[in-house]
């Protein structure tokens, strides 16, 4: 008998307990991969977001184009691989940002400072010349990960996307920090050492407009959110003076929070400054249902300025619920040990915040946490009261990037996690070696700022290379090394002790040109490096706490907590994601198939559409379509149904 049906619901209760693992996965390949965003899909599924150094070897798929690529995975509900996409130039492409559009498609966001790649032209590759240091790249991709269109901007200087916003007429917000005067593609002038920069581009990539807001020192911009009236709220940190674009003198000697809310054509409307006498670090800000703002960030400071709650160990995480003209209605500080990081906070369906983070605890404090970072997330109230907190770690280095809701209810925690960064390597007093050089404190007229922290990412990235060349060259000469004794001996019939031995005579030089991307494909040395046990688990890093695989030195490292006696959300079995719709629509099919149609029809009863599918997620392009009803028949081998679909603009 043939499945009918047009809406079954599934409802569900987590089996585990409060805050439980439901599972944990990580991905990556030998080399260093840097995880900085996730976004959930409407098919229940997600998609990670970062840079990779890495080749085809662990559970990595894509090849390397240049030394740091643009990554993309994307992963059913149950975290099992659908597809990957890797995207790249020369250089380095640290990607940053990655959101749905309304086409069924993606946009991502980063800084880069490659040139155009050896294969120009080929889709994946960059091909657009760098502007100055560090540009902003933004690539457009399709609902397959298939790209449509790229576009390089920046100035003569440094320029560091940290955001990328669908906007409402269909176009993109580009969004980061720029220290470039005018030139090349950057039309205003400089205002401090870091400015905030803000590029409007149409749906096919073309620019718009732009603005720049800063003051006399470093403005560094963080988080950006759209609002309901069509603008956009910045959020960020600056230790700037009063004067140029900044109305408020700061209240201590390091950064303050600074809020900017603009209008659709880039207008400041208002401006806050938040703050206490030691440092405060913004990183995130949403508006909320009733149109204020939560805003998250990491703080020093007393309860001075404008900060009513010290910190009480360190820095600790501080939190702020503000009104729809930035002003303060309640604000709360959550400490977890020495230093915790804030990365982000997003409004939950019933009004509750998710905070993430990670945390270095005071050594002796917990024994989850000595020393070292793990994940950290916090679900609080409406009024920021604390309702649970969950400590998520391996014996290595954790970095939480983001935590977000799913579509069935749970969460999604996901960040970077570096194995080889152990807690047994830490010192006496619980804090781990680093290489990355101290930031240097500002404030003063005479000492004009050094902004550490929007290169602070960068310069993981590019220390994470350099840490990993020189093994990765030794692996490819020991493995060219032991392939030629091996011809040798059974060609000169010795016996594999013999003491007879060939080295390579080639520059280490040379040998890193051949290993650009990783060592993808196309190298001389590819024959001997597949020798190597390349794929799967890496041997020697063995499982821990909570991480069960590694795959190289820095992974990919993503887990999903149930809470108990939440229900899951009601599942529809076709449904459709967004409806109403404005131009284009995801039909969500809850069930496998093998093949299938799906038909488009008017309220007449007339067929507009009508074409093959075989995908679980398809898209639906009702753009030449006027305001209305229509009806989305889908039909396949295992069954049949419908779903409604309003369209308007």
């Amino acid at each position: 008998m043939r499945l009918k049906f047009i809406i079954v619901l599934i409802v569900g209760t987590f089996s585990a307990n409060a805050q439980d693992i439901l599972w944990e996965k990580s991905y990556g390949g030998r080399q260093a991969d840097l995880l900085f965003d996730v976004i959930a899909t409407p098919d229940y599924g997600f998609i990670l977001a970062g840079s990779s150094f890495s080749g085809q070897t662990g559970n990595k798929l894509a090849e390397g184009h240049g030394n740091l690529d643009y990554c993309i995975w994307k992963m059913d509900e149950k975290g099992i691989q659908e597809w990957q996409k890797s995207f790249g130039g020369t250089g380095n492409d640290l990607l940053k940002s990655i959101q749905a559009t309304r086409d069924g498609g993606f946009i991502l966001g980063g800084t880069s400072n490659s040139d155009i790649s050896a294969q120009y032209g080929q889709m994946e590759n960059k091909t657009e010349r760098c502007r100055g240091g560090n540009d902003y790249w933004v690539v457009k991709l399709n609902a397959h990960g298939q790209e449509i269109w790229q576009k390089t901007i920046g100035g003569t200087g440094q320029d560091d996307l940290i955001a990328v916003i669908p906007s409402r007429d269909g176009g993109y917000l580009l969004c980061g920090s720029s220290n470039s005067g005018v030139g090349g593609d950057k039309t205003s002038k400089s205002n401090g050492n870091l400015d905030y920069w803000i590029v409007k581009l149409n749906d096919a990539g073309k620019m718009e407009w732009q603005k720049s807001f800063g003051g006399k020192y470093a403005d560094i911009l963080r988080s950006v959110t759209a609002t309901a009236d069509g603008g956009y709220i910045l959020g960020g940190s600056s230790n700037s003076p009063q004067g140029n674009d900044k109305s408020t003198q700061n209240y201590g000697k390091g950064s303050d929070y600074w809020i900017i809310k603009i209008n659709k054509t880039g207008d400041m409307e208002w401006q806050q400054t938040i703050g206490g006498e030691g440092n405060d670090q913004l990183f995130a800000i949403h508006q909320t249902h009733d149109k204020g703002y939560i805003v998250g960030g990491n703080s020093d400071s007393g309860a001075n300025g404008s900060k009513s709650k010290g910190s009480k160990n360190g820095i600790d995480f501080w939190v702020l619920k503000l009104d729809t003209d930035g002003f303060t209605q309640w604000q709360e500080t959550y400490d977890f040990g020495a230093a915790d990081m804030l990365t982000s906070i997003v409004e939950n369906d019933d009004h509750t915040y998710l905070i993430g983070g990670h945390a270095k605890a005071v050594s002796g404090k917990s024994k989850d946490q000595d020393g070292i970072n793990d994940y950290i997330v916090l679900k609080i109230s409406e009024k920021g009261e604390s309702l649970w907190e969950y400590t998520v770690g391996s014996d290595g280095q954790d970095i939480l990037r983001k935590a977000i809701e799913t579509r069935d209810g749970g969460y999604l925690l996901a960040g970077t996690s570096n194995p080889e960064f152990r807690r047994d390597m830490t010192d006496a007093k619980g804090s781990a070696s680093s290489k990355r050089k101290p930031s240097v404190s500002v404030g003063s007229d005479e000492n004009l700022a050094i902004a550490d922290d929007i290169q602070n990412a960068i310069d993981d990235a590019v220390n994470a290379v350099a840490d990993q060349v020189n093994g990765f060259v030794d692996d490819k000469i020991n493995a060219v090394t032991n392939s030629i004794n091996d011809g040798i001996r059974k060609a000169t019939g010795q016996k594999e002790d013999s003491r007879l031995k060939f080295g390579v005579n080639a520059p280490v030089g040379k040998l890193m040109d051949l290993t650009k991307g990783g060592g993808g494909s196309g190298s001389g040395l590819d024959s001997a490096q597949e020798m190597l046990d390349k794929k799967g688990p890496k041997k020697g890093l063995y499982t821990s706490r909570s991480k069960q695989v590694n795959y190289g030195d820095k992974d990919f490292w993503v887990v999903k907590l149930g809470e108990k006696d939440k229900l899951s959300k009601e599942r529809e079995m076709l449904q459709a994601a967004p409806n109403p719709v404005i131009q284009y629509t995801n039909v969500i099919i809850g069930f496998e198939y093998e093949k299938g149609t799906l038909s488009v029809f008017d309220i007449s009863g007339r067929r507009l559409q009508h074409f093959t599918i075989s995908d679980r997620t398809v898209p639906v392009n009702l753009s030449g379509c006027p305001d209305g009803i229509y009806i989305v028949k889908v039909s396949t081998n295992k069954g049949e149904g419908s779903v409604k679909l309003i369209k308007s603009n």
